[in-house]
């Protein structure tokens, strides 16, 4: 959301116009036969900057000029006339945070490469180990859950609940671990189900080469 803000006079400098980008909580109404609908057109709508047009709606001195809204992370508020408890936001930190501190978790007492990037309006949070050549995890709310997903596949990787930073950064690194190969010096995932006991196909493989005894001589 953007507003302008005319700022009080002052003697010695003359008046200066500032444009702030103010994260917050707008409240939008739209009609559709299921939530999952009603979600999906509030995506369509909401994916570009909503400009509004002259006269520009103003609250005392401010003036809103444009909506930036994030559908990913909407919570459902009211259905009809039917208020839904427990709406606001579950907490009072980001997604961001949650994968920063993940990031932490991940390199533990000494630096292992990771690192966390803030999403736009930190309502996203990417992770990736460049030096073992991961790929991206994507933390994100989807339909209302959070969800970490991995760029090579379609399906996500683990789902989190709950409002506690540290537990959910937590719960977000050991998921990261159980979806990479067991080698520190791999990056693949395990998802495909072609490896086995915590190897990705590839390294299961070469370990079953190593440990096969050798052929017999003749």
């Amino acid at each position: 959301m953007t507003t302008y803000i005319q700022p009080t006079p002052a003697d010695q400098a003359p008046d200066t116009e500032y444009a702030l980008l103010v994260p917050g909580l707008i409240t939008v109404y739209v009609n559709a036969p299921t939530e999952a609908a009603a979600r999906h057109e509030l995506a369509l709508e909401g994916a570009d900057t909503i400009e509004l047009h002259d006269p520009h709606p103003t609250v005392g001195r401010l003036t809103i000029t444009g909506l930036d809204l994030v559908p990913a992370a909407a919570k459902l508020d009211k259905i009809d006339d039917t208020l839904i408890d427990d709406s606001l936001p579950d907490a009072d930190f980001h997604i961001s945070d949650i994968a920063r501190v993940a990031a932490r978790i991940l390199n533990g007492p000494t630096f292992l490469d990771w690192t966390s990037t803030p999403g736009p309006y930190a309502v996203t949070g990417y992770l990736e180990n460049k030096t073992r050549h991961t790929g991206i995890y994507t933390l994100s709310v989807v339909e209302g859950t959070l969800q970490l997903q991995h760029e090579r596949w379609a399906t996500p990787c683990a789902e989190f609940d709950g409002d506690d930073l540290p537990t959910l950064a937590e719960a977000v690194a050991t998921a990261i671990l159980d979806d990479l190969c067991r080698n520190e010096d791999c990056g693949e995932s395990t998802a495909d189900g072609e490896g086995y006991d915590g190897e990705c196909g590839s390294c299961a493989d070469r370990t079953a080469r190593a440990e096969a005894p050798e052929p017999e001589g003749d």
